[in-house]
């Protein structure tokens, strides 16, 4: 079983089409001109859905967001730097940790976004699987 897509709900999905185009390089595979669904994809086999919410008051939980991985800690900082200069925000610092460099964002519909390049090795499943 493979994990095919994400369907995140947005107040406007042109401008959060707008926002992973312009800083997450995702590619917009459907109809630009359609306010209600977006559909948008990273050229690696990862989906991203937005729709329209239906209910204007609803929100995340508070811990949920999406993350973004970076092979590069500089580039890392690159990206920090560029929304901090568009005026991106709320952002935190560029945080240094024992996980690696990373920050967090939120990006429109109050989406919290993590980028950061890890330092520890990802689990493989046959690790987990063999005990």
């Amino acid at each position: 079983m493979k994990l095919n897509h994400l369907d995140l709900q947005v107040p406007d999905v042109r401008a959060a089409v707008e926002f992973f185009e312009r800083y997450f390089d995702l590619e917009l595979c459907s109809n630009r001109k359609s306010p209600a669904i977006a559909i948008l994809s990273d050229r690696h086999g990862f989906t991203l859905v937005l729709q329209r919410t239906q209910d204007a008051q609803a929100s995340y939980p508070e811990e949920f967001h999406i993350g973004f991985h970076i092979d590069d800690e500089e580039e890392v900082r690159r990206q920090h730097a560029r929304l901090v200069a568009d005026g991106i925000g709320p952002i935190t610092d560029v945080i240094q940790n024992n996980r690696g460099v990373m920050f967090y964002c939120r990006g429109p519909g109050s989406i919290a976004i993590e980028v950061g390049c890890m330092r520890r090795r990802q689990v493989d499943p046959a690790d987990v699987s063999n005990g």
